[in-house]
């Protein structure tokens, strides 16, 4: 979460969130990292009258950046979820969509998240334990029938303020980056402009360059219902 003069920016997991990050924290006046994907919760109230900007993305993408950038990391969310790297793609991810749904597997794997993950998120956690972001609480209270991606997207914009909240598509994401700082009146400058059309992307993961051969029919219909609330939302398709 950083905090700038013109908005609040949440940075959800694998939405070009380093990008993001180095052009605010560098370009945009009086911004400040309070925490590396903080929760719009957690925002002391001074700021509650800023809006708030973030990222979406396609879900059956999203789920291949996922897998292929956490099993990297050996990201501890992954590692349990995953058997500690053992699983595939379509046995993985088909975890990340079920833990809802109240199945002898995926109570244990809940309960092995609460028991792993920090019951406060603050600097003198570990930093592996910091990402992404998640605490034991959360986890415990993990609802019915949502797929990882929605439960997570709706955690971290979760707020008991009233903030307008503007959320660009990860799929043009330099020119929705440009839309949503003209919308809460940031200032568009040469060095935005420059670093919006040549900048790198950072933090890649290394995936296949399309995802639709990675899905069988069951699990391509899997992301389909467990993901409908962002999938209707934003209107994405496989």
């Amino acid at each position: 979460m950083i905090i700038t003069k013109y908005f609040i920016y949440i940075h959800t997991s694998r939405t070009a969130g380093t990008f993001l990050n180095k052009l605010i924290l560098e370009h945009v006046p009086g911004a400040r990292m309070l925490q590396y994907h903080g929760h719009l919760r957690d925002l002391p109230g001074r700021f509650s009258h800023l809006p708030v900007i973030g990222f979406v993305r396609n879900p059956w993408d999203w789920y291949i950046s996922m897998f292929f950038d956490y099993r990297r990391k050996q990201q501890y969310v992954f590692q349990i979820i995953s058997d500690r790297g053992v699983l595939d793609f379509e046995e993985t991810v088909s975890r990340f969509l079920n833990l809802g749904d109240n199945s002898d597997q995926s109570k244990n794997l809940l309960d092995q998240l609460v028991k792993a993950a920090p019951t406060v998120i603050n600097a003198h956690i570990n930093a592996r334990r910091r990402l992404p972001g998640l605490r034991s609480e959360q986890f415990a209270n993990f609802p019915e029938n949502h797929g990882y991606y929605s439960w997570l997207f709706q955690l971290m914009f979760e707020s008991p303020n009233t903030h307008p909240v503007h959320i660009g598509r990860f799929e043009n994401l330099r020119e929705e980056a440009l839309r949503l700082f003209e919308i809460t009146g940031t200032p568009i400058t040469e060095a935005i402009t420059a670093y919006l059309h040549d900048a790198e992307a950072l933090n890649a993961s290394p995936r296949p360059s399309t995802y639709n051969d990675r899905y069988s029919p069951e699990l391509e219909q899997l992301v389909a219902d467990k993901e409908k609330y962002l999938i209707d939302l934003y209107v994405y398709d496989f």
